[in-house]
């Protein structure tokens, strides 16, 4: 018992010397593995390496152990550092969509020379359908005050109920106690808009009797001491007949209100009435290519029956015929001169 225990000590003094050893050497040398260093990896390194292939997964067992959360706090950084990128990739969309909703605001107030302060939905009231408005994040602060025309890129939204500091309440156009003048296009006759038929509806009554509205027709508005003027509207899509009149049409509105993010409060009028140039212009209708008629036919030529063949005269002179003895007579006096 003693021998063996003397032994074991022995052999693992042996390799502590043998540790030191190379540890001295590494030291010194470097990563070289010339010299004294090479001699004692060449011998123990198949030990070395067959070791270390048993020991290692051993060692991982161990420090997973040891260590349970490790794998879970990088799985937590790893679904973190993705949701982060996630986040980055919706806001660059999120950026690029709003730099195109404000191009195209800005094109349109351009057009009809509106002065207006961008702002965007950020609240939506009841609409329940007795009531359609929305809450912007500009106020008083931004000079909106109340009747103010509200568009978006598309045309008319509604006008401004109410103001605070640093908000706005709108009342959409659908809203039953929306009323706004209307013109029709490339006309000067008027009218006014309404809405309680719903978000994708208004009602147009025209104030002139005499002219009949149409199906197609287009809608800006006219302007008052609040309103602007030329501010696109919506398009007629039914006529309604009051006893034989059509002066009540339905109409589509330019702008969806299921969509609204981004609109524009106009706080400075145009110098002039736009008219219709804010509309979008109407497709040129293409001319079908005059048809050419077709050449009229010429009869052929009528036929010219031939000639009637006429018999040559006789030469020799023919007993009884005045023609031959004219010609004889002729003949005799010629030759008798001559003679």
């Amino acid at each position: 018992m003693g021998r063996g225990t003397r032994r074991s000590r022995l052999v693992i003094v042996a390799l502590l010397i043998i540790a030191f050893t190379l540890i001295t050497l590494d030291y010194r040398t470097g990563r070289s593995a010339t010299g004294a260093r090479g001699v004692l990896h060449s011998i123990f390194g198949g030990v070395e390496n067959g070791v270390t292939t048993v020991t290692r997964p051993i060692g991982r067992t161990a420090s997973s152990l040891t260590h349970p959360n490790r794998y879970h706090d990088r799985a937590d950084r790893l679904a973190e550092e993705n949701a982060r990128l996630r986040r980055q990739i919706a806001d660059d969309t999120e950026i690029g969509r709003m730099s195109t909703e404000l191009a195209d605001l800005r094109l349109l107030a351009d057009k009809g020379q509106y002065t207006i302060v961008p702002a965007k939905v950020i609240a939506v009231g009841d609409v329940t359908g007795t009531d359609w408005t929305v809450t912007i994040n500009a106020g008083r602060a931004d000079g909106i005050v109340v009747d103010k025309t509200v568009l978006n890129a598309d045309g008319l939204v509604g006008t401004v109920s109410g103001v605070t500091e640093h908000t706005a309440i709108v009342r959409l156009a659908c809203d039953p106690g929306s009323h706004i003048g209307a013109r029709l296009e490339r006309t000067q006759l008027l009218g006014a808009v309404a809405g309680g038929q719903g978000p994708g509806t208004l009602t147009f009554t025209l104030y002139d009797a005499s002219y009949r509205v149409q199906k197609g027709d287009r809608l800006v508005t006219f302007g008052s001491l609040d309103y602007v003027a030329g501010v696109p509207i919506g398009m007629v899509t039914k006529v309604t007949d009051v006893d034989g009149l059509s002066r009540t049409a339905e109409v589509k509105p330019y702008a969806s209100v299921g969509t609204l993010d981004l609109v524009g409060v106009v706080v400075g009028k145009p110098p002039a009435d736009p008219g219709d140039r804010v509309l979008t212009p109407r497709p040129v209708p293409t001319e079908p290519a005059a048809s050419v008629p077709p050449a009229a036919s010429v009869p052929p030529a009528a036929s010219v029956p031939p000639a009637a063949s006429v018999p040559p005269a006789p030469l020799s002179p023919t007993a009884g015929s005045p023609v031959g003895g004219s010609l004889a007579g002729a003949a005799s006096g010629v030759g008798g001169g001559a003679g």
